[in-house]
């Protein structure tokens, strides 16, 4: 009999209590809680960070019913007698939209000290988390569980004023943490995020503080690995192929190639939970990020601030890349990174300094980028998109190229000049060649097919190479004459690489003219 999935359930005792699949994690979490008294770990959202809290509460206050059969009950010195008062906040259902966040953070620990039968007698945020962790700490040291405590500031990241005041305010809230008589009164300290501020009390001098979120030991605390999937998943993988008339293999290559792929010390690798009970509770391979993840916001981002989409995959960063989020100097990329629409996908060792190649996790966070990036650069609705992935994906496929480019003169036809502002008035033609090679990029990703730009040969730099079943296409794109982009295509050899993989090889140069703002001649040329 297939065991319920907990899909949108985070809360540990419900899914023991009503028998739903649980990936157990109680082995690692054993180590963790004997490994030190402090931590924080980073991950996106939906990645069972808050799973990881609720199954710390119960495991500190002494549940033992609870994990009955799991590693921690059956193989561990666990000490069940022992429990601890525990503190748990979540800022996912505190409300600061409807009242100042200090109020909600004040009635909020208030609460938590009336479980305890405690009624506080300070007024602030602040001193009331004191009170209340001293008080509860006279008898048996106190836990601390403090989940997405980040969220009051990525909410407003696009209302710097909102967001410096609640970093600001939650700088002084953590900072109780750190005082010599709350240390004293507590155990165990675990706080979850998706972004690591910068300029944050809880960081800055919160000293001994120790980050997970990069740590090989606890890679795979959150998250789902391979191993994981099948020994838990296996039924539903067995339905799921049934259902799809693949082999068994190829379901898991196809779930793979669709979920896995998040890594945080380019060792562990693993899938993101929401996405798997997703396709294992719909019995189908679609996008489930997409409802999840702050596409939108992020998307105007990068377009506004010329991030280039085409060196995103594969870009090499040093150690500090992961702690420079800073509010009114957000780069883009490192909030790519953290929301987990990047991945460390190498980690290159070198005698100097150790530095990073970062890309994309799997194809459904791929496109779900690309998707919500096509709609910002060229100003196109949701609704649009889909029709046009086909669209495309049927001119390259049946190497109907006037089609092709049709449709890429009806993409820039629609993009509205005020978007185009910055960069047509801008004497740097080279600015605005960049925005047209980016949205035909994006055009192209949404094909499904193998899509690579800025393609590095002995003799420069391919603007785009794209595959089908049944052809390659060599692409230069240029501001002016299309005759131009297809010389560079031919003095440079840019298509020689391809000539032996056993498909016709197209070269496609395309001229792009400032007056017009859009495509101007384009040029052909079969090779193969």
């Amino acid at each position: 009999m297939l065991k319920k999935l907990p899909a949108g359930e985070s809360n540990f005792p419900a899914i023991r209590e009503g028998n739903w699949l649980y990936v157990d994690k109680t082995e690692e979490i054993y180590r963790l809680v004997n490994a030190g008294k402090y931590f924080f770990l980073s991950r996106p959202r939906r990645f069972g960070k808050s799973l990881t809290v609720s199954t710390l509460k119960a495991l500190f206050e002494g549940r033992r019913e609870l994990f009955e059969g799991l590693w921690i009950h059956d193989h561990s010195d666990w000490d069940w007698n022992q429990k601890h008062p525990v503190i748990s906040l979540s800022f996912n259902g505190l409300d600061y939209i409807n009242q100042p966040l200090e109020v909600a953070l004040a009635k909020e620990v208030e609460r938590k000290a009336a479980l305890y039968g405690l009624h506080l007698r300070e007024t602030t945020s602040k001193e009331r988390f004191k009170e209340l962790i001293i008080a509860l700490g006279q008898t048996e040291r106190v836990v601390v569980l403090i989940d997405e405590y980040d969220k009051p500031i990525n909410d407003f990241l696009d209302n710097y004023e909102k967001a410096d005041t609640h970093r600001d305010l939650l700088g002084n809230f953590f900072g109780v943490l750190k005082a010599d008589d709350v240390a004293a009164c507590l155990r165990f300290v675990f706080i979850t995020g998706v972004s690591k501020f910068s300029k944050v009390t809880l960081f800055s001098e919160l000293n001994n503080l120790t980050d997970l979120s990069q740590h090989d030991e606890f890679g795979t605390l959150v998250g789902i690995t391979q191993s994981e999937l099948e020994e838990h998943f296996g039924q539903h993988i067995e339905r799921l192929a049934q259902k799809t008339g693949l082999p068994h293999e190829a379901v898991l290559d196809k779930i793979r190639y669709w979920y896995n792929g998040y890594t945080w010390d380019g060792r562990n690798f693993v899938y993101n939970p929401f996405s798997l009970l997703g396709l294992f509770g719909s019995g189908t391979f679609k996008n489930f990020w997409f409802t999840s993840g702050t596409t939108g916001w992020l998307a105007r981002k990068m377009r506004d601030t010329g991030v280039n989409v085409a060196e995103l995959e594969g870009m090499v960063v040093r150690e500090n890349f992961f702690d420079k989020f800073e509010i009114r100097h957000l780069d883009p990329t490192v909030l790519l990174y953290q929301t987990g629409y990047l991945t460390i996908k190498e980690i290159i060792r070198e005698d100097v300094e150790q530095t990073y190649r970062l890309g994309f996790p799997n194809y459904e966070v791929r496109t779900s980028l690309m998707d919500s990036l096509l709609q910002a650069y060229a100003d196109m609705p949701v609704s649009a998109v889909g029709t046009l992935m086909q669209q495309i994906r049927a001119a390259l496929v049946e190497h109907n190229l006037p089609e092709f480019i049709a449709l890429l003169r009806s993409i820039f036809a629609n993009i509205s000049h005020r978007l185009l502002k910055q960069y047509v008035e801008s004497d740097d033609l080279k600015l605005w060649e960049a925005y047209y090679q980016t949205v035909i990029y994006l055009a192209l990703h949404l094909t499904g097919g193998p899509v690579a730009c800025e393609v590095q040969t002995n003799r420069g730099y391919i603007d785009a190479v794209a595959e089908t079943p049944r052809h390659i296409y060599v692409m230069e794109f240029k501001v002016g004459a299309a005759a131009e982009a297809m010389q560079q295509i031919k003095e440079r050899g840019y298509h020689e690489a391809y000539l032996h993989r056993g498909k016709p090889v197209t070269l496609l140069a395309v001229g792009f003219d400032a007056q017009t703002r859009n495509i101007g001649d384009w040029a052909e040329e079969a090779v193969a």
